[in-house]
């Protein structure tokens, strides 16, 4: 450790113990082991050591700080996987004895010093409540919680709470074991948030989560997937039958099929495969998506959304691109687009003309071959109606009408 390191150690120290006016640079040297002078090789005054020690700070809290859309992934999987990751990015910093001496600093001087009085205003204060704010509206988007809530008062109101349990802590009962402490914080923020939380969600909030399908969710999953699609594209549906081939086919990539789960039992669900795209003298894999289902109790609220930008997310770490058959109105708000910008084209369609519902998102490009590229959808897509009547008898039994808007119809 060089000295310009020793004397910021040293000066958090003693800050924390004695107050900033309550130390001087001669007791800094001289906790150091060094001159007085020396000091001002490396800072120019101790107000310029205090400087430091707060940009040190900051620069400690934001690099813990969770990016947006790391945060609407997170509420993706649920309010509660949520809040854990802040809160425990917040205890990460504060279980660090350095940083825990640095926040009763601040918290010491902001009562007779501006400097530091205006940097706990705005750095620790305005722009933390402005980042709950923000991720308030986030919640209200993801209709977590009511849009006619306020998020400022939101926002304020779970922010400022905790700060009066740091200050309770480092002013009121010092020296109070940080350990304890931690534990307390941790306890009554929790509650704190949920009271806040339970007052405002909507849609059952808090007990959505997205997870991995497993063995035990097959027949409810094909059911929901049966009911979300009968009668929509055709009399009756095949798309359940197709989910229930893919698992047992090679196409099928169980670490993308996820599905939505509340109180009430699994209410959205989401497949991915892999079809691949010949270029001729060469065919590469594409990973496809679909089909994906929603409950109709449920449509129309936004989940849909979260599990294709949830899982999409999770696409990115291990393929290229992802390729859809869909909606293009729909599907361009996650990123999508024509495939035929890519001089790709479906099977069976003439490569010649655009092709709107054949979609692609790409996330590395060199995953992509030069020249035009035929997709094939995994044969398991390929189904002959005689034997989804067969599969149909295991299901309870619907009526299949011939309605406008299917295909051929």
């Amino acid at each position: 450790m060089n000295n310009k390191e020793k004397i910021f150690h040293v000066s958090v120290d003693l800050f924390s113990k004695y107050g900033y006016d309550g130390v001087s640079i001669r007791k800094i040297a001289s906790e150091v082991g060094i001159k007085e002078s020396s000091i001002y090789n490396h800072y120019k005054s101790k107000e310029s050591i205090l400087d430091s020690i707060m940009d040190y700070y900051i620069d400690r809290m934001l690099a813990n700080d969770i990016p947006l859309n790391q945060a609407s992934t997170n509420l993706d999987v649920g309010f509660d996987y949520f809040y854990r990751a802040g809160l425990n990015a917040f205890l990460s910093q504060l279980k660090d004895e350095e940083m825990s001496k640095i926040t009763r600093i601040i918290l010491i001087e902001s009562f007779h010093n501006e400097k530091i009085k205006e940097f706990l205003k705005k750095s620790i204060i305005d722009d933390a409540v402005n980042g709950w704010i923000v991720l308030f509206d986030l919640m209200k988007s993801k209709r977590l919680i009511r849009k006619d809530c306020d998020s400022r008062q939101l926002a304020k109101s779970f922010y400022k709470y905790g700060l009066f349990l740091l200050y309770e802590h480092y002013i009121i009962n010092y020296p109070e074991d940080d350990g304890e402490f931690l534990e307390k914080l941790a306890y009554e923020s929790d509650k704190h948030i949920k009271l806040l939380y339970n007052s405002v969600k909507i849609n059952g909030g808090n007990n959505i989560k997205i997870r991995l399908e497993d063995k035990n969710d097959y027949l409810e999953v094909e059911n929901l997937v049966r009911d979300s699609f009968w009668n929509v594209y055709r009399p009756g549906a095949f798309e359940h039958y197709i989910v229930h081939n893919l698992r047992n086919d090679d196409a099928f990539i169980a670490d993308l099929a996820y599905v939505i789960e509340s109180d009430s039992g699994i209410i959205g669900h989401i497949n991915y495969s892999r079809g691949f795209i010949d270029y001729g003298l060469k065919r590469i894999d594409a990973v496809v998506l679909g089909p994906i289902a929603i409950h109709g109790d449920y449509q129309n609220q936004g989940l849909g959304s979260r599990l294709i930008e949830y899982t999409l997310d999770k696409a990115s770490d291990d393929f290229p691109f992802v390729i859809v058959i869909g909606d293009e109105n729909y599907y361009h708000r996650f990123g999508f687009e024509s495939a035929s910008k890519y001089n790709l084209h479906l099977d069976g369609t003439d490569s010649t003309e655009e092709c709107p519902f054949f979609m692609i998102k790409v996330f590395d490009e060199k995953g992509l071959e030069n020249g035009q590229g035929i997709f094939f959808n995994p044969e398991v897509f390929d189904v002959n109606p005689k034997d989804v009547d067969e599969f149909d008898k295991k299901f309870e039994y619907k009526e299949k009408l011939v309605l406008d808007g299917q295909l051929g119809v």
